[in-house]
């Protein structure tokens, strides 16, 4: 055992660039194909950032908007504007789109590792890597472009940030930029950002890291990141027409997206207790099977062990920055969680504290008994295994309906026949933005002939565009139906669970 002390030591870097490696992998491999198809959040925000870089418009009609009205309701923007990049080099495509996810998701391995390194050394810093890199949450969120995902990244920026103030003042500059960029990330930012940035100014100022002067430059740098979206939320919620911010749009939603999920409740803790404890929420893609987000109940056990572990050291005489950054984000996210009617994708921001505490909870027990470490591995390595077997398998079986598989295909298909009128089937969630984004149709062409059944509606329909046509029964010509309802007319292909058919009358 005194072996392997020496050479984690001695290997340290060594070791970490491999995790690292193996990390980036697990979240960059195949991302076009799994999760198979492509979801239709993922198909609004790859349409919109494509019109605005290639047409300066949302598919809305507004210019660089803060906020895209999306499906009416509004929908963020950060996820689309870094996703440009990819766009432009690669083309549309399902993994072009996703590759933003992937990349911030495998950077905040290295961000994680670091402040872990920084809080207990290396053998904690290789930890808290492992355990982040293999995690059942973190792979499926860095897996698929929904625009909530890149909030945990910019959280773990921020908090990293913060803990190299006390040495280098002006990072607090740098913090400030990356919370409030977080706020564009997802819209719960707004209910979690207040208590923590409260609770680390109390730290930061009592301690004296920075200046007066130099906390109001911080302050001067969120409020003018922010400023642009907290405008375009408070006009919406009084109910005022759309506007502008210098270039930049101002968008009024049919409904804000606060007003339909947002609501003071015990019960919101109760339903918290039951995500954590089943370790899912129901939706397929928020899922690892029976391995849990966080491993099941021996992850949770781990991380209410290292919560348990951070109390007792906050009582007997304080914690180092990352650890009370890491402990005040917890906090912060049990605050927030009893306004949100929860599932995984809004309380994202719950996640990585908890996996930070399960690796307070390997150590604790590691360093009470050295030996326990290679069981530990060997156990998280078949766990690893068998993850990965139910995710190509199982878990590509239940996304497969939930990502409309082969749906993308069916219309790149029926589009290179350019038929005169194209009909999809009402059975696809918002299947519009789907030919939108496979299709590259010009955002003034939507705009200019868009028909809505809901037009004031929070998820409004689209009957008609173009030459499109949705829902109803089928009529004569081009048509896209489930497979298993493609019985009439010509099948002139099949892709998943998709089939482009000529229809004849009825």
């Amino acid at each position: 055992m005194q072996r392997l002390r020496e050479v984690l030591k001695a290997r340290e870097t060594w070791l970490a660039l491999l995790l690292l490696l193996l990390g980036g992998l697990l979240r960059t491999l195949c991302i076009g194909s799994f999760p198979p198809g492509l979801n239709q959040d993922e198909a609004s925000i790859g349409y919109d950032a494509w019109s605005l870089l290639h047409y300066g418009i949302d598919r809305n009609g507004d210019a660089w908007p803060v906020l895209f009205q999306s499906w009416g309701s509004g929908q963020n923007v950060l996820y689309a504007y870094l996703s440009m990049p990819f766009l432009w080099l690669f083309g549309r495509g399902t993994a072009s789109l996703r590759l933003c996810a992937a990349l911030w998701g495998s950077g905040s391995l290295l961000v994680f590792w670091r402040l872990g390194r920084r809080s207990l050394g290396k053998g904690f810093g290789l930890l808290a890597l492992l355990l982040l890199a293999l995690n059942p949450w973190h792979l499926l969120l860095s897996r698929w472009a929904l625009e909530s995902n890149l909030l945990p990244a910019f959280l773990l920026l921020g908090i990293f940030f913060l803990c190299r103030v006390k040495e280098r003042p002006w990072l607090l500059c740098a913090a400030a930029a990356a919370f409030a960029l977080g706020l564009y990330a997802y819209g719960t930012a707004f209910l979690f950002l207040p208590v923590f940035l409260l609770g680390a100014s109390v730290r930061i100022l009592r301690r004296k890291y920075v200046s007066p002067g130099q906390y109001l430059a911080a302050l001067g740098v969120f409020v003018l990141i922010a400023l642009p979206l907290g405008l375009c939320q408070a006009r919406n919620a009084l109910g005022l027409p759309a506007g502008r911010f210098l270039w930049m749009s101002l968008p009024a939603l049919t409904e804000t997206r606060q007003a339909a999920t947002v609501s003071f409740s015990f019960g919101h803790w109760k339903e918290l207790g039951k995500l954590l404890w089943k370790q899912s929420d129901g939706l397929p893609w928020n899922s690892a099977g029976p391995f849990g987000l966080l491993w099941g109940l021996p992850g949770l056990a781990l991380s209410l062990l290292g919560l348990g572990r951070l109390l007792w050291r906050l009582g007997k005489g304080g914690l180092g920055d990352a650890r009370a950054y890491v402990l005040l984000s917890l906090l912060s996210a049990l605050a927030a969680a009893f306004f949100i009617d929860g599932n995984v994708n809004r309380l994202n921001f719950l996640f990585l504290p908890l996996i930070w505490c399960q690796a307070e909870g390997a150590h604790l027990l590691v360093k009470k008994c050295f030996a326990l470490l290679p069981v530990f591995l060997l156990a998280l390595f078949l766990a690893s295994l068998g993850l990965g077997r139910w995710y190509v398998t199982k878990g590509a079986e239940s996304l497969g309906p939930a990502f409309h598989e082969g749906l993308p295909e069916a219309i790149r298909y029926a589009g290179s026949l350019e038929p005169e009128t194209l009909w999809i089937t009402g059975r696809v969630n918002a299947p519009y933005i789907y030919v939108l984004y496979e299709l590259g149709i010009p955002p003034e062409e939507f705009t200019s002939t868009v028909r809505y059944r809901d037009p004031d509606w929070p998820f409004r329909q689209v009957l008609s565009f173009g030459k499109c046509r949705f829902y109803g029964e089928p009529p004569a010509g081009l048509c896209i139906l489930p497979r298993w309802e493609a019985e009439e007319g010509e099948t002139l292909a099949v892709f998943g669970g998709y089939a482009v058919v000529l229809h004849e009358e009825s």
